[in-house]
């Protein structure tokens, strides 16, 4: 008996404190996936009715909510549309999300490079910001959700951000990269696109990868107490409070921007960054979601190469996974920022993942969306044959391509010339000392060094290797 007069209190008390609430990113100017059944879930009075009507359903849906309050229901998006649509939600009392577009939801992720927005950091400016911030309009159709960073492990967290639209006010505070990334899509298949920024600055790859995957590596100490000073290092909190919330969110797929403090950690990368790619296909329960890596710029980190062999560590794992894309940012850098972390070219950056997803994702089949890389590698007496795959018509003309190295077995580097053979699809590389016989060559392979070598659209040769020494 007393157990049902408790309970019934709990009802009239929880009754009367309750109503509708909704996660933070179900809020106005969001952007839905089209043609995708979305979910939308909250808490309002327990036991009741909740009534939803989307303005593009020509009928109001019902659920009822558990003993908590909580309720989720299933929908269907329409085709994508600029048309501004609307969701009430009614349990007796109303709530009300408004200015609702239609269209493709990008999630973009990673550290400093991508949440650099077009305020740029201190002495590092983003290279047209103005242009984009005078230009931004709220009818463009790209709306963004900041996802408030958390620095503390919190269990079941809700995750924190609203959406925003792309306004003068508000696009100072947008990521650059992926704002320019979303904006050359929508010009080209001429829908909304709303970009999920969850990024943090600093923050390493275990802190997006949740503790069984994190801990079956050696190379990071999961259990060392961090401080706030430098909570960007901590293991799995980005993955339970920036991503795991957002996982019944549909979204179209995802870009990663990641890796400048993984550089020391580079041999467990490639790994690390496909089990990544599993675990954030598995946690969003689609498997074919594309997943997008944008390769670290050339940067003066130490002595040694170690930023090389992250970036061979991108680009393996890219070649490992299915539904994938690279972007190359070889030539992305200027020289005077050989000690700038964050490199202003990002508009470079947001169109070239741009036309790889278009391309791969949109089906714009002229697009020829691909950087060159290393097919082959012949070693004759007197030169090297090196061929490449998507030259389109051609690597670009160059008296004397910059970049090249090569190595006898004594595994020590030497600055080599290379020219462009008669067909404009492979490089060769003259031997004229007899006494010498190269066993390697290195093209880029350095924590800093821009290339010269493009393609027939100006895209850059990925850097490689053709050995696996330690050096």
């Amino acid at each position: 008996m007393k157990l049902k007069i408790l309970f019934f209190f709990y009802l009239i008390i929880f009754s009367i404190k309750a109503e509708i609430t909704l996660p933070d990113f179900f809020s106005d100017n969001m952007v839905l996936q089209q043609n995708s059944t979305i979910k939308l879930w909250g808490t309002a009075k327990p036991k009741a009715i909740v009534y939803i009507k989307a303005s593009w359903l020509n009928k109001t849906l019902e659920c009822f909510s558990e003993i908590d309050g909580e309720w989720e229901i299933s929908l269907k998006t329409s085709e994508a549309s600029f048309k501004k649509q609307f969701i009430h939600i009614s349990d007796g009392s109303e709530l009300k999300i408004q200015n609702i577009l239609i269209g493709e939801v990008w999630f973009c992720s990673g550290q400093s490079n991508m949440e650099m927005n077009f305020q740029g950091f201190k002495n590092e400016p983003v290279a047209e910001a103005s242009y984009y911030i005078n230009k931004a309009s709220e009818e463009s159709g790209i709306r963004m959700l900041n996802v408030k960073k958390t620095v503390k492990l919190e269990k079941n967290s809700k995750g924190r951000g609203k959406w925003q639209v792309s306004s003068v006010q508000n696009i100072p505070t947008f990521s650059a990269a992926a704002y320019i990334f979303a904006i050359s899509i929508q010009r080209k298949i001429n829908v909304p696109v709303g970009i999920i920024n969850s990024s943090f600055g600093g923050s390493c790859i275990e802190g997006w990868l949740s503790p069984n995957y994190v801990e079956k590596y050696s190379d990071f100490d999961y259990k060392a107490g961090i401080s706030d000073s430098m909570s960007w290092r901590r293991p799995y909190v980005m993955f339970e409070n920036m991503l795991k919330p957002y996982h019944k969110y549909v979204i179209k797929g995802f870009i990663w921007y990641q890796g400048e403090s993984n550089v020391n950690r580079y041999s467990s990368y490639s790994q690390k960054l496909q089990d990544l790619v599993y675990l954030w296909r598995e946690t969003f329960n689609d498997s074919a979601l594309p997943f997008y890596i944008v390769e670290i710029a050339p940067y003066k980190y130490s002595e040694g190469n170690n930023a090389a062999k992250l970036r061979e560590a991108q680009f393996k794992a890219f070649k490992a996974l299915n539904k994938s894309g690279f972007v190359c940012t070889n030539d992305l850098v200027l020289n005077s920022e050989l000690t700038n972390i964050h490199p202003s070219q990002k508009k470079e950056i947001g169109q070239r993942l741009a036309n790889l997803v278009l391309f791969n994702d949109y089906h714009v089949d002229s697009l020829q969306s691909f950087s060159p890389c290393i097919e082959n590698s012949f070693f004759f007496k007197d030169s090297i044959i090196l061929t490449f795959e998507n030259c389109y018509n051609g690597l670009l003309s160059n008296d004397n391509f910059e970049g090249f190295e090569v190595a006898d077995s004594s595994m020590i580097f030497q600055k080599t010339s290379a020219f462009l053979a008669a067909d404009k699809k492979a490089i060769i590389i003259l031997n004229k000392d007899k006494n010498f016989v190269p066993v390697s060559v290195r093209y880029c392979f350095k924590d800093f060094q821009i290339g010269s070598v493009k393609n027939s659209v100006g895209l850059p040769l990925i850097p490689f290797r053709t050995d696996n020494w330690d050096n």
